[in-house]
């Protein structure tokens, strides 16, 4: 007698057992959708909405959704609550994206399990900011979280990259160009002291006026103290970018490893042009929120640095044939 299959074995049965465009697809959504989290929580704090919904889990004591006494403030809180469920179905879409290879690509699954894990923590993060009326420590944490699902996501979208663009092909390093011990050496340093700025960086942002609350409570240090702290590691990542770019020239680096050592540049002198800017002009809000895109921007360079020269990935061998793909194809494709 033959026992019909389950739900779950049917379900099972039909997700992917290959990598293929819709793979990658979702890895740049996943991406793109863990820094837009961070715009939309920043302009919850930017325009003062962060205790728009004074409740959580719930909106208000007696409502789960914002009411229309709430007020915009109450609008934009609830709806970037409401985006919160976006984010999770395209990283729970990229998870079933990849299941089914964890036997060859175990680093994929797991990086996508930590994305979608992630995302339920930075739920319960946000109600503490709230229990906490908007602490600026919480905040700080509430955003490094984020940070580091963009950090995760971008590796996650190098490797599905790199697997699509050596479809078949087994033993295919991520670090696909030379390098030498300044370069090697060069790309923790540059991780590290992104990590540092983003960490000082929202220290800086406690201590300004920007609290998403008038009530809310800020830290007691010196603005401009603080401040010259949170550009040291700047500089020294300045430094580390323009050795990195001048050791290249006498390297045979890769073009992935020349894009990714430029746009760390790009990201850096952009970053620096907006912070100076918003230093002197008294912390204008449109300015203060254009940086907290550089700092996702300058976790997805540096991670693609650090990738391009550090990391030990390398393709399965697994690929799909039927889908190969030109050498000219997208920048993290390699």
């Amino acid at each position: 007698m033959t026992t019909a299959p389950s739900f779950t074995t049917t379900l099972r049965d039909k997700l992917p057992t290959r990598l293929t465009r819709a793979t990658r697809a979702l890895a740049w959504a996943t991406l793109i959708s863990n820094i837009g989290i961070i715009l939309t929580g920043g302009a919850v704090r930017l325009t003062a909405s962060g205790l728009g919904c004074p409740e959580w889990p719930r909106c208000t004591a007696d409502s789960w959704v914002a009411t229309q006494e709430m007020g915009m403030h109450g609008a934009i809180e609830f709806g970037n609550r409401l985006l919160t469920y976006v984010l999770v179905a395209i990283c729970a879409a990229m998870f079933f994206s990849v299941v089914r290879l964890w036997n060859t690509h175990r680093p994929l699954v797991v990086m996508s399990i930590v994305i979608l894990a992630g995302i339920p923590l930075q739920a319960v993060i946000g109600g503490i900011t709230v229990w906490t009326n908007l602490n600026p420590w919480v905040v700080s944490l509430h955003f490094l979280a984020s940070a580091g699902l963009v950090m995760v996501a971008t590796m996650l979208l190098n490797r599905v990259s790199l697997e699509l663009r050596a479809p078949g092909q087994l033993d295919a390093p991520l670090v696909d160009g030379a390098r030498d011990g300044v370069t090697s050496g060069l790309a923790p340093i540059i991780l590290a002291a992104s990590w540092v700025a983003v960490v000082l960086g929202t220290v800086v942002t406690g201590t300004g006026p920007h609290a998403g609350d008038p009530g809310s409570p800020r830290h007691g240090f010196d603005p401009d103290l603080v401040t010259r702290m949170h550009v040291v590691p700047v500089y020294i990542l300045c430094a580390a970018a323009v050795v990195l770019i001048i050791r290249q020239l006498r390297l045979q680096t890769s073009p992935a490893q020349r894009r990714a050592a430029w746009l760390l540049v790009a990201v850096i002198l952009g970053q620096g042009a907006i912070g100076y800017w918003q230093h002197f002009t008294g912390l204008p809000i449109l300015l203060v929120w254009f940086h907290m895109l550089g700092s996702a921007l300058l976790m997805v360079a540096a991670t693609m640095v650090f990738d391009r020269y550090r990391a030990k990935y390398r393709t399965r061998g697994l690929g799909d044939p039927a889908e190969p793909e030109t050498l000219d194809a997208a920048p993290t494709a390699r």
